[in-house]
C-alpha cells in the first residue's frame, strides 16, 4: 500500500507538468501541419512543378520540419509517461510498446528534418542550374542518398503510429484516460502513417489538448479513479457508483409498482345495488 500511495503522490505533483508537454506537443504538431499547408502548393503531382514550387516555400518546409521535431519529441515524452504510470498499476504491460513509440518518434523528429533539408537543396540545385526538364527532375529524384532517408522516416512514422495506439489502449485499460479521450487517441496515432491534411491537425490537436486537460483536472466529469485508487480501474461512461444505481432503479421500480396499484383503484368497478336485490328475491 505505502508503494501505491507514494505513486499517487508523485502522479498528483507532476501532472499539471505534463499537461503542459501534452498542450506544447499539440500547439507544435498543428502549427507544423498548418506550416506545411500554407505557402505555394504544386498545382499538379509532377517531378519538374513540385521542384520549382518546393524551392519557393523551401522556408516554410525547413521551419515546419523543425517545430515537427520539438512537437514530436513532446510527444514521445508524454507516451513514454503515460505508458510508466499505466504499468505501474498493471505490471503485465509490456516496456517494449512505449519504446517501440519512442524509436519510431525520434526516427520521424530526426529523419523529417533531415529529409525536408535534403529535399530543400535539391530543389534549390534544379531550380537554379540545368534547364530545368524532366530528365533533370528524374535523376536528382533517383539518387540512393535521397531514398534512404525517406525510407527511415516511413519505418519511424510506422513505429510511432503502432506505440501510440498500443500506448493509448494501454492507458485507457487501466482507466487513466476516458473513452472518449483513448478512442481520439487511437485515430491521431493511425494518422501518424495514414495522414489525411485536413483531418490530422484537428484530431491530433484534440486528443493532445484534451490530454492536457485531464492531466490539469479540469475534465468535465472528472478524474477517472485510477488517478486516486493507484490500481487499475475501468472507466465508467456514467462514473456513478452501483449502490447508486441500484438505488434509483428501485425508485423507479417503488413508482411504478405504487403506479399501477393507483390505476388499479381507479378503475375497480364499483358494486352493482340492483345485484344483491335479485340475490335475495332469489333465496325467498
Amino acid at each position: 500500500m505505502a508503494a501505491v500511495s507514494d505513486q499517487v503522490q508523485y502522479e498528483s505533483a507532476v501532472r499539471q507538468r505534463w499537461a503542459i508537454v501534452a498542450f506544447s506537443a499539440a500547439v507544435l504538431l498543428v502549427l507544423s501541419q498548418l506550416l506545411q499547408l500554407s505557402g505555394p502548393q504544386p498545382p499538379v503531382s509532377e517531378a519538374t512543378v513540385t521542384l520549382l514550387t518546393e524551392n519557393a516555400r523551401s522556408v516554410l518546409d525547413v521551419i515546419g520540419a523543425v517545430v515537427n521535431m520539438a512537437g514530436l519529441l513532446a510527444l514521445v515524452a508524454l507516451i513514454y509517461w503515460l505508458h510508466r504510470i499505466a504499468q505501474a498499476r498493471e505490471p503485465a504491460l509490456k516496456s517494449a510498446t512505449r519504446f517501440t513509440a519512442m524509436t519510431g518518434g525520434l526516427l520521424a523528429a530526426l529523419m523529417a528534418v533531415i529529409y525536408t533539408v535534403l529535399f530543400t537543396i535539391k530543389a534549390h540545385q534544379f531550380a537554379t542550374t540545368g534547364n530545368q526538364s524532366y530528365p533533370e527532375a528524374a535523376r536528382l529524384f533517383s539518387s540512393a542518398a535521397w531514398f534512404v532517408p525517406q525510407l527511415v522516416l516511413e519505418l519511424g512514422n510506422l513505429l510511432l503510429a503502432v506505440g501510440v495506439v498500443l500506448v493509448v489502449l494501454s492507458v485507457m485499460r487501466v482507466g487513466l484516460i476516458p473513452r472518449l479521450i483513448g478512442y481520439a487517441g487511437v485515430v491521431a496515432g493511425a494518422l501518424f502513417i495514414i495522414g489525411v491534411p485536413l483531418l490530422t491537425p484537428v484530431i491530433q490537436g484534440f486528443w493532445l489538448v484534451a490530454t492536457a486537460v485531464l492531466l490539469y483536472r479540469r475534465w468535465p466529469s472528472g478524474d477517472p479513479p485510477a488517478w486516486a485508487s493507484g490500481t487499475a480501474v475501468p472507466w465508467l461512461p456514467m462514473q456513478r457508483p452501483p449502490d447508486q444505481r441500484g438505488t434509483k432503479a428501485q425508485r423507479r421500480r417503488r413508482v411504478s409498482d405504487s403506479e399501477v396499484f393507483a390505476a388499479v383503484d381507479t378503475t375497480e368497478v364499483p358494486p352493482n345495488p340492483r345485484a344483491g336485490r335479485s340475490k335475495r328475491k332469489r333465496r325467498k
